[in-house]
Order: structure tokens, then sequence, then C-alpha cells
């Protein structure tokens, strides 16, 4: 969920804002905080606390106090999940019975929503989770986080983001900022994403990637040493090759299945959605099934293997482009 999703007319009691998303739990945090605090008055009634590091009595007793000279106070407690489950009483009995004149932040990666104290936030507030947008959401996802900034980003900048980063939202974000601060006022396009992540480097990613789905070996080893030599970290440029794959699978589902807008299914702009088509037709269903299954050797092989991670990398790209004798599972057309 973002920001923007969470029920915050008036701020609930209590909130448990939870998911392995860094940068949406930081967010909705902040929406929370944003609402229910009196920014003039933060200093009386704002409370901060890292779980681990004090006592859910601790908080609690932060939690009964009544606010000064506001309607609110907010008590906000990081990492939930580090608090003892056998410690948890109090802080459940709280929140089943929550003060009125408070809000409550609960705020962890992973938690156990069978224990009694998060079953009493689903009863009596709002349990906020923060997941990564699907490979299908990714570019829908920047383009909507860009319009929410009052500004535009081309399908075709949107796309280089999402190959470049993948779900990772906080390197993202991060990318998105530079690039809109180079845009100024217009809206973001390739050449504003070329001056800030490099123009080399935008180039280099999509032709490894059509060279990788046309299956042109020559072409996808020059251009993998390319983004090497030019200082890219091994383990990104995995991400781009499984993130296309996993685009190719889903093309080449999606085709067998008949769906009509492969674009909107696929969450890819219209020119890749038929690049994808094309080169997933270069491939058969088997082929792309064993491609994603090479794809956790070379993971274990890039973070500590007997090979190089170049040489890792070189020899998974002459694998995935390696043709397969003739009629070995090659996609229909789907008619």
């Amino acid at each position: 969920m973002s920001a923007a999703g969470i029920p915050l007319d008036p701020p609930a009691p209590v909130y448990l804002v939870h998911g392995p998303e860094q940068l949406l739990r930081d967010e909705a945090v902040a929406a929370i905080v944003g609402a229910a605090l009196d920014p003039s008055l933060a200093d009386f009634n704002h409370d901060r606390f890292e779980a681990g590091q004090c006592r859910p009595e601790e908080v609690v007793a932060a939690a009964q106090m009544l606010p000064v000279m506001a309607a609110l106070r907010v008590v906000v407690v990081r990492g939930v999940e580090r608090f003892k489950a056998e410690a948890l009483a109090p802080l459940a009995a709280y929140v089943a019975d929550p003060s009125p004149s408070t809000c409550l932040v609960l705020e962890g990666e992973k938690v156990d929503m069978r224990r009694a104290l998060f079953v009493s936030v689903k009863k009596v507030g709002q349990v906020v989770e923060c997941k990564p947008p699907y490979d299908n959401q990714l570019v829908p996802w920047i383009m909507a986080r860009v319009r929410g900034t009052g500004r535009s980003i081309s399908p075709e900048a949107a796309q280089f983001m999402a190959n470049y980063t993948g779900a990772n939202l906080g390197a993202l974000a991060g990318e998105l900022e530079k690039a809109a601060t180079y845009a100024g006022g217009g809206p973001i396009d390739l050449t504003a994403v070329s001056e800030t992540v490099g123009a080399g480097r935008v180039h280099t990613v999509f032709e490894l990637t059509d060279a990788l789905g046309d299956r042109r070996p020559a072409a996808a080893l020059k251009a993998l040493a390319t983004l090497l030599d030019s200082g890219e970290a091994p383990l990104r440029v995995q991400a781009i090759i499984v993130r296309h794959y996993r685009l190719l699978w889903r093309a080449h589902e999606a085709r067998r299945a008949g769906a009509g807008d492969l674009a909107r299914t696929l969450g890819v702009a219209p020119f890749l959605a038929k690049k994808l088509t094309a080169q997933a037709g270069r491939y058969g269903g088997d082929e792309l099934a064993g491609c994603v299954r090479r794809f956790a050797q070379v993971d274990l092989d890039l973070k500590g293997g007997a090979l190089s991670p170049r040489r890792a990398l070189e020899d998974e790209v002459l694998a995935l482009t390696r043709r397969a004798p003739a009629g070995a599972g090659r996609i229909s057309s789907g008619r």
C-alpha cells in the first residue's frame, strides 16, 4: 500500500506498518505522523522507540500520557518484531483498549500476524502492508509515483528505470529524484535519465536485453563487457538479466493464453510489449523454464562461488543465447 492509500482522516488509534519494503514503510510512517501530529507541538507530543532498546511497558506509559495542547500525541515504535513474544502482554492489552488521544504506530519488517498484539491491531486500528510491486506493476508504479509529484515520465524512461533497478524501490526513488532534478520543471525522459545514470549505460542495458532476447551471443557478451568495465555491479547486471527473462516467460504464457492487451498484462510500455512478444517467439517454453532455473546457480556464483563474477555472467549469457535443437519446445502462435 502506498502512503496515499492509508486511512488517515481521522487517524486510527493504532497502526501496524509492516512488510519487506523499507521505503514504503518509511513513507507510510511519515504520512501517519504528518496527519496525526501538530508539528508546532511535536517536541511535546511525539515519542520514538526502537524495539530491543526499550521495554513494551515504556511504550504503553508513553501512549497513556495525555497530549499537550493538541488533540493527539503520536508514539512510534520501530522494529516491533524485535520485542520478545513473552514480553508483549502489556502492549497487547493496551492495543485492545487504546487511548483515544494517542496514535500508536508499530513498524516492522517481518511480523507474526498470529500474535495477539497484531490480531488486536486488525480489530481496532489499521494494518498497512508494504510490499514491493510485482514485475508487471513496476512501470505503472514508477509512472504513478512521478505523477504524484506533479511531474510526468516517458514510458521509455520508466521502462529503463524498471530494468535498471528492478523492484529495489529505495534505489529507484533515488534515481528518479536525480533524473527529476536534471529535468527541472519538464518531463523526465531518456535524456534526463541518460545524464544522471550515464548515456552509455542506458544504451548498453537496452543493448544487452535486446541481444539476449534476440539470441545474439556476440552482441550480448559485448554489452555485458561494456557494463562491467564501466563499473556496473555484477549483481545489478544479473538482476537486469533475470527481470528480462521473467518478462519473456510471462510474454510466452500470455501469448499462449491468447491475452489481448499484452502491454497491460505485462505492465510494460507498448513498444516493449511488442519487442517481448517477438523475442519470446525465439525461445521454447522449456527453454525459458530452464533459463529461470539456471539463475539460482548464477546467484550463488556471484555471491562467492568458484567462478569469478565476470566468468559466471559470461557463461550465463552464452547458455541463455545458445540455440536449442530444431523443434525443441518452440513456442506456437497460440492460435
